[in-house]
């Protein structure tokens, strides 16, 4: 539905939507904001086979999300809102927020800023030709729109190295931008992920790999137990870079309680 700005959608959370305490996983949150960003623009005639037409494509470079310790259960229902709160010469800032059905409690909310790429000349466009279709809602779900910085440690405190395969790869053959995050997660520690749950990640894809292609990525934790993950190419480029902040993880029901409650 799309309303004044705003478009809602309602999804069914599927199992491996899920982590083992009961809260989306990263991978999903992004997936579902992702396509309900596809079906808005779709409605707007904007979505990328529009404007594909015009040898121009969307580009996600940055995702900041904070992350609710709200449960959600397999086979339930969420909302996900999503709308342009800022419109500037070059980028589009959508916002959004993901809610349960049942009682309207917050899962997660952020920010994101997409470009648009010309095809023919890999520069990007400036965002004039969107003017007319595009209404800025000026709701931040983010204090503000102020590009992040990452720090540029000199050690780090795990490394590891992954080759691209086909299921990385998303329809224009590059690695997916969820693909990243989810091997960047992977140099967290045992110890972290065993007492503590996800409170916010923020994203910044910078350039694009392809299958076959090697990704190191290092994980460094800064003195404020925010994790630093940087994943460079074979030619020691930095092709992605993530925050991860964690909170200790709330009680949560047995798996019997689940199956009971669900019945």
């Amino acid at each position: 539905m799309y309303n004044k700005g705003k478009y809602r959608h309602t999804y069914t959370s599927t199992a491996s939507d899920i982590t083992p305490s009961y809260r989306l996983t990263p991978n999903a949150m992004l997936m579902y904001f992702q396509n309900s960003f596809a079906r808005m623009m779709t409605i707007l005639d904007l979505a990328a086979f529009d404007i594909v037409k015009q040898r121009r494509m969307w580009v996600v470079t940055e995702v900041q999300i904070d992350v609710q310790p709200a449960v959600t259960y397999w086979s339930e229902d969420f909302i996900v809102e999503i709308w342009v709160s800022e419109l500037t010469s070059l980028r589009i800032y959508c916002d959004f927020r993901i809610m349960r059905e049942d009682n309207g409690q917050l899962i997660a909310s952020g920010t994101s800023q997409w470009n648009i790429l010309n095809l023919d000349t890999k520069r990007l466009e400036t965002t004039d030709f969107l003017a007319d279709k595009l209404t800025a809602v000026p709701e931040l779900m983010t204090p503000s729109h102020k590009k992040v910085r990452f720090p540029k440690p000199q050690t780090f405190d795990m490394q590891m190295e992954h080759r691209a395969t086909r299921l990385d790869l998303d329809f224009n053959f590059h690695v997916s931008n969820r693909s990243y995050v989810s091997i960047a997660l992977l140099t967290m520690p045992d110890e972290v992920l065993a007492a503590q749950t996800l409170s916010s990640l923020t994203v910044h894809w910078l350039h694009e790999t392809y299958l076959d292609d090697t990704l190191t990525c290092r994980m460094s934790r800064l003195p404020d137990d925010t994790y630093l993950h940087t994943l460079v190419n074979s030619e020691g480029t930095i092709v992605c870079e993530l925050l991860s902040k964690w909170q200790p993880q709330p009680a949560y029901p047995d798996v019997s309680e689940v199956l009971t409650r669900n019945l």
